[in-house]
């Protein structure tokens, strides 16, 4: 970089790679970026799929660290639940969608039992597998598929209601750790079926 220039340093997974110029235009600093990780081949096209399981990991990622920070431990941060459930929901949302693209029906909406539902009975019978090996750690039984699905069930209109509590002031009940235990179990379907 000329002496005197702005430079916006470059990262990929935590490494610094290089600089790029920076004009203040955000499109044009993003289309150097890209030009100068494709010139070092180190820029990697990333699928539908892929993109989808990310977005959900990092929406699952945060209610995580909501759910840890605020919300194990007395006094409870109350402003935390809120942004804790949609994120949840979101999550559960969209790791749904990751299963319905890897399976070659992409769908649309928010409402995750018929998303959940919609799904083929092998993929469903292997996030349940998962909800049962993960059950335990999360401190949720799970007796059979049915109840398993009365989780999803009850997060099912969680990502709108929650998200304009200040509108009514009334929202369906979240239990916590059933909303991580289905969160967890549908990552590891999408882990376990290619997703990243």
């Amino acid at each position: 970089m000329a002496e005197g220039s702005k430079s916006k340093t470059i990262y990929v997974n935590g490494i610094i790679v290089g600089e790029v110029g920076a004009t203040g235009d955000l499109q044009k600093d993003l289309d150097a970026t890209m030009k100068f990780l494709k010139d070092k081949g180190i820029h990697k096209e990333v699928t539908k799929v892929q993109a989808i399981f990310r977005q959900a990991l990092s929406f699952a990622s945060t209610a995580a660290h909501l759910y840890e920070k605020d919300l194990t431990k007395a006094p409870r941060n109350g402003l935390s639940l809120a942004p804790f459930v949609v994120n949840s929901a979101f999550s559960i949302e969209l790791y749904l969608k990751t299963l319905h693209e890897l399976g070659g029906t992409p769908v649309r909406g928010h409402e995750l039992l018929k998303l959940y539902d919609s799904l083929p009975d092998p993929t469903r019978q292997a996030i349940f597998s998962c909800a049962l090996n993960n059950a335990g750690r999360y401190g949720v039984p799970v007796a059979d598929i049915q109840q398993f699905r009365s989780f999803v069930s009850e997060l099912n209109n969680s990502f709108v209601e929650w998200r304009y509590l200040h509108e009514t002031n009334k929202a369906s009940h979240v239990h916590i750790r059933q909303a991580i235990l289905v969160m967890s179990a549908l990552h590891d379907a999408c882990k376990q079926n290619g997703a990243t």
